[in-house]
């Protein structure tokens, strides 16, 4: 007669592992670089593929001269173009058989990463355009410098960009770069302290910091930083990202999917600075 529990190996084909309701998704960027850019052209785009916008030059003072005719200005006036050039989707589809087997929350799951997915792609097509600046600072595979920092600020304020509506976009490997600059971090430059409350709602030189690890790549490992005005850039969302969810009955499965179309402008080239980082 046995007189020991059944072994272990012998009863594991009956022990199951059972799955998790909630599910750990993959962790998503800090999307910030569209909310900071200018959208006032948006509205205007009732139909169409895009949207001219009228640029207005600057006339020039005359001496007044009693003896002769007023000297009118006759300057040629232009416009930019915003093409609405981008239609992207973010779809997935899970057959009938999988939706009756899988856990229930897995549908949902999916359809909140599409929205990431299209999300994401809208940022980092905008921030691509971060390297097309003609104005730029740093050196690629150099830490930032205050002196790096300075210049940029001083191709915005030589612009006449103002003050407001100003913001820095870093990748986190330039952030620890600042935390190792005294004027950026020392209470006697600057109130509070970034050790205690890192760099939430921390500015430099006036204007916010924003920091994403969704920045565009350039030469293959180093990050396209920018110090911006939101009018160096517009962007016309002529579908704002759409949700949809529809049965595709020859494939016996439920299509998840979010959709989007824009389009984007480097408007004001000297409102905006590439800096260079380090990785």
């Amino acid at each position: 007669m046995a007189s020991t529990a059944i072994a272990a190996a012998n009863i594991a084909n009956f022990l199951p592992v059972i799955m998790s309701l909630k599910i750990k998704a993959a962790v998503e960027s800090n999307l910030v670089i569209a909310k900071l850019l200018d959208r006032r052209y948006e509205a205007d785009l009732k139909y169409g593929k895009g949207v001219d916008v009228p640029n207005l030059s600057n006339l020039v003072a005359n001496a007044v001269n009693t003896a002769q005719e007023t000297t009118l200005n006759d300057i040629l006036q232009n416009t930019d173009q915003i093409l609405v050039n981008y239609w992207w989707e973010t779809a997935v589809g899970l057959s009938d058989q999988h939706k009756a087997q899988a856990i229930p929350p897995t549908l949902d799951a999916l359809a909140e990463k599409c929205g990431y997915g299209i999300a994401e792609k809208i940022d980092a097509s905008l921030g691509a355009l971060f390297n097309a600046f003609s104005q730029s600072v740093g050196t690629e595979g150099s830490a930032l410098t205050a002196d790096v920092l300075l210049s940029a600020y001083e191709y915005l304020n030589l612009a006449n960009a103002p003050a407001k509506d100003r913001a820095w976009i870093f990748d986190p490997e330039s952030i620890t770069d600042l935390m190792k600059i005294d004027m950026f971090v020392r209470s006697d430059y600057v109130p509070g302290s970034v050790m205690a409350n890192g760099w939430t709602g921390r500015s430099i030189l006036g204007s916010p910091v924003y920091i994403t690890t969704n920045l565009a790549v350039v030469n293959t490992t180093y990050h396209g930083a920018a110090y911006l005005h939101k009018e160096a850039i517009a962007l016309i969302m002529q579908q704002a990202p759409r949700a949809r969810r529809y049965e595709w009955p020859q494939k016996y499965t439920t299509v998840v999917s979010v959709d989007a179309m824009w389009g984007m402008k480097e408007m004001r080239d000297t409102f905006g600075c590439w800096i260079r980082t380090r990785s």
